[in-house]
């Protein structure tokens, strides 16, 4: 009998952990629901936020487009070359102008991010995403998603 109510006991706790991995790894929520958690969004304002986001994705795509072409052209003038011309210091300042105006859209998308947010939730936003802006080379494929 105790035996029994042992294996029972046992079968009924790897039955509850069962379903509470289950539950809480099929719940898992979305960048969206996270934004809106953390920042405490009503509706209204995770959709604008949401709007906003999608916006922004486009140029950023069509900006890290610009970045890779800009790249592709100083390695080829790099490669081409033995040492510093004029070609390599064009391309190395086209490069570095395209990487300025991606900062700054970058910037300006997350005021009108900020500007979406509670008046209370605003500064955190900021303190979370800036060092993106003010350390660039840090950057890392995820800033898009």
């Amino acid at each position: 009998m105790k035996k029994g109510l042992f294996v029972l006991v046992i079968a009924v706790a790897l039955g509850l952990t069962a379903a509470f991995a289950v539950c809480r790894f099929a719940h898992r929520a979305s960048p969206e629901d996270w934004f809106r958690q953390k920042f405490e969004l009503s509706e209204q304002q995770a959709r604008q936020a949401a709007a906003l986001h999608q916006e922004y994705q486009i140029s950023c795509t069509e900006m890290c487009a610009r970045i890779a072409q800009a790249d592709a052209r100083l390695a080829k003038a790099i490669q081409a070359s033995n040492g510093m011309t004029p070609e390599i210091r064009a391309a190395i300042a086209e490069t570095d102008a395209v990487r300025t105006e991606c900062r700054a859209n970058m910037l300006e998308y997350f005021y009108k991010i900020a500007a979406a947010l509670p008046p209370a939730k605003k500064q955190s936003y900021l303190d979370m995403v800036l060092p993106t802006v003010l350390e660039p080379g840090e950057m890392s494929g995820t800033h898009r998603q």
